[in-house]
């Protein structure tokens, strides 16, 4: 038989994923929580741990102190993603190239999908790149927003976790190469502008319903993202830049 502890665990983590217990809010109680559960302060307080191990709750401390419910997110598990990345000897390569199938497919997706709506969010998604031009880290921030948009409009929940916790290694990688990037002021306004360019291009063709085009753009511009962040010599390790 499983141990209290990891009775109480499973028990509450059921609570948490279902909603039962909202995040923000504190769970009951230690004197509740030993009390429906009739088991020591100890068990409890293992069980907890646990939790707080798994980002599920936030332990605070002091006279003001107990456990809130703190679903993860995405950059949660991403930091997971990058363990075992890294102990597999993965390399931003093998990030990019798994990102590049995937996008690929979501824009092809988006693409046969696509609602009036959808158009409308994405070219303003572009029109605020547009806006960032001259400000490289706001433009950057901008471009990203593009990505997570383009992968939750194709409405596939899995795909949208999966992917960004790729993108979580990519946007760290990305932001890396800003900081470091040795590009004058005259350069990085150039590849700004045809960044932007190039995703007011995949909207037209997802506006156009061209499924291959699109995947074909964003397969590209994946793979150019990811050949310039490997001759530029940033991230080579996945957990570095996650850390």
């Amino acid at each position: 038989m499983p141990r209290a502890s990891a009775r109480i665990a499973d028990e509450l983590r059921r609570r948490i994923v279902s909603g039962r217990l909202a995040a923000g809010f504190p769970l009951p109680s230690e004197r509740e929580l030993i009390e429906e559960f009739g088991v020591s302060r100890p068990t409890l307080r293992e069980a907890l741990r646990v939790l707080d191990s798994e980002s599920l709750i936030d332990i605070k401390r002091g006279s003001h102190g107990g456990a809130v419910v703190s679903v993860p997110g995405v950059h949660t598990a991403a930091g997971y993603l990058g363990v075992i990345l890294e102990y597999r000897h993965a390399t931003i390569d093998d990030v990019f190239g798994a990102a590049c199938v995937l996008e690929a497919n979501c824009a092809a997706m988006l693409a046969r999908s696509r609602t009036e709506e959808d158009l409308t969010l994405l070219r303003a998604a572009v029109e605020t790149e547009r806006q960032h031009r001259d400000d490289p880290a706001a433009l950057l921030d901008a471009q990203n927003d593009f990505h997570r948009l383009l992968i939750d409009l194709v409405g596939n929940t899995t795909l949208a976790v999966l992917i960004g916790q790729l993108r979580e290694v990519i946007d760290a990688a990305t932001r890396s190469q800003l900081v470091e990037s040795a590009l004058s002021e005259e350069q990085r306004l150039v590849a700004s502008a045809k960044g932007v360019r190039a995703h007011a291009k995949l909207v037209d063709l997802i506006e156009q319903r061209d499924a291959d085009g699109a995947a074909q753009l964003r397969r590209r511009q994946v793979s150019a993202t990811g050949a310039y962040l490997k001759e530029s010599g940033v991230g080579e390790s996945v957990l570095d830049l996650l850390g």
